[in-house]
C-alpha cells in the first residue's frame, strides 16, 4: 500500500501558486498556436469567437480572484485595467 504524506496549507497553497503560473504560461503558448491556426486558416470570425470565450473565462476567473468584492465592481476595475494596458497607461505598483 502506498502512502502519501499529507501537505500542509502553506505548501499546498504555494503548489497552487506555481501550478497557476505554469497554466498561465501555458495558456500564452495556446493563444500563439491558436494566431497561426487562424492566420492559416484564414480569420475568421469563429476565431473572434474563441477569443471572446477565452477573456470572459478569464473575467470571471479575476472576478473570483479579487474575492469579496461586488461582482460590477471587480468587472469594471478589470475592464479599466484592460483598457489601460491596451492604451500603455497601465498603472504600475
Amino acid at each position: 500500500m502506498k502512502t502519501t504524506a499529507k501537505q500542509t496549507a502553506r505548501e499546498t497553497y504555494e503548489t497552487r501558486q506555481r501550478e497557476i503560473a505554469a497554466m498561465l504560461d501555458f495558456l500564452k503558448c495556446e493563444l500563439e498556436a491558436h494566431a497561426e491556426k487562424a492566420k492559416a486558416d484564414g480569420l475568421h470570425w469563429g476565431h473572434v469567437g474563441d477569443l471572446a470565450h477565452i477573456r470572459e473565462n478569464l473575467k470571471e476567473t479575476l472576478v473570483f480572484a479579487m474575492g469579496g468584492r461586488d461582482e460590477e465592481v471587480a468587472g469594471k476595475m478589470i475592464e479599466d485595467a484592460v483598457a489601460d494596458a491596451m492604451t500603455g497607461t497601465a498603472k504600475r505598483n
